[in-house]
């Protein structure tokens, strides 16, 4: 098994190993702190954290709201990350029969309506993660809602090892990449090199821009809409909220289909970036287990924060030292459980 949380930093490396080769020397902290290789870092981090905050941020509104620890949400990660392979091989393609076919040079129109054209497949994949979700809470999670907790973890881990033999059922065991000329389209277009940082790839930003702008109507829809407040009203009072006349099994049905959807899309952005695998559900789900300690249990704000942390504290240890890697978050998780056990933001609810 990888160490952990490895194919969303799998850009990074690959910037590290293009710098190592052209200075051919060693690296240590002095390194890091050199501007264009902290620039670097730190922006690979962000938006490797990102991704993670798209995941932490389901598995955190479902915990806050439904107090279940879905442990199946890594996979269903994994599994938007091979849809969006599917639905990309149909829309996206070089052949006669392609749909939309990536532009072979930068061209303002072409480029960006292509940058669109992954957008729509990443929404598609995420979309097409709703009725899954829905299906899951209403046939499995539902009937297990009063018991003790343990039954939860029982349940969706067997959740976990099913989609995962699901997956290699359906996909096999190879990874499954985007074509280069996808990859190509985005990266011709200008972003970082105009400012000097041409070893940081234009899909970095293009991930890092989508990211955000999802993460921004996410917090937009629970501080906005009647929907989300009455989602964070269940997860303050669940009895004053079913009092008040709302449906909590039709609340709960929603949040676990928004966990899926949330997990589905971090995962098409992922394979956008790097490549669909089996396995990667495994380590992104750990990884967002620390985001929301260190973020506080059921905190969409911590998560956010959390995830950025964690995402850049990966990228700058590749650099110091690279044996550190997976231990460094922890670190972090651990300092945080003993200093401020209720996370950086606390709880669901109050504060989003």
């Amino acid at each position: 098994m990888a160490p952990i949380g490895t194919e969303l930093l799998e850009p990074t490396s690959v910037a590290v190993q293009t710098l190592n080769a052209v200075l051919d020397a060693p690296l240590t902290i002095g390194d890091l702190l050199q501007p264009e290789r902290f620039i670097t870092q730190t922006i690979n981090g962000i938006q490797a954290g990102f991704v993670l905050f798209l995941i932490a941020s389901g598995l955190t509104v479902i915990l806050g709201i439904l107090d279940v620890l879905n442990l199946a949400h890594g996979e269903l990660y994994a599994l938007g990350a091979f849809v969006a392979s599917s639905v990309g091989g149909y829309l996206v393609g070089t052949g006669a029969n392609a749909i939309f076919s990536p532009p072979t040079s930068f061209s303002p129109v072409a480029s960006f309506g292509f940058v669109l054209v992954l957008i729509l497949v990443a929404l598609i994949a995420a979309l097409i993660m709703v009725p899954i979700g829905a299906l899951i809470e209403t046939t499995l999670i539902r009937p297990i809602y009063d018991r003790a907790q343990v039954y939860q973890l029982v349940l969706t881990f067997a959740l976990l090892l099913i989609i995962a033999d699901v997956v290699e059922l359906v996909w096999g065991s190879d990874p499954q990449q985007p074509a280069f000329a996808t990859i190509q389209a985005i990266n011709d277009i200008p972003s970082f090199d105009i400012i000097g940082f041409g070893n940081i790839p234009t899909l970095v930003l293009m991930v890092i821009l989508v990211s955000l702008g999802l993460g921004l109507a996410l917090f937009w829809f629970f501080g906005r809409t009647k929907t989300g407040r009455i989602m964070r009203a269940t997860a303050i009072d669940r009895e004053m909220a079913t009092a008040l006349g709302v449906s909590t099994d039709r609340t709960f049905t929603l949040v676990f289909a928004l966990g899926a959807f949330l997990a589905g899309f971090a995962g098409a952005m992922q394979f956008v970036i790097t490549r669909a695998q089996t396995g990667m559900g495994e380590q992104a789900l750990v990884l967002s287990f620390v985001v929301i300690v260190v973020g506080g249990l059921g905190s969409l704000r911590g998560a956010l924060v959390g995830a950025v942390v964690v995402g850049i504290l990966q990228n700058w240890m590749i650099v110091i030292n690279p044996d550190f890697q997976t231990a460094a978050p922890f670190a972090v998780m651990v300092l945080i459980l003993l200093v401020k056990p209720e996370g950086l933001f606390g709880s669901w609810g109050e504060r989003t």
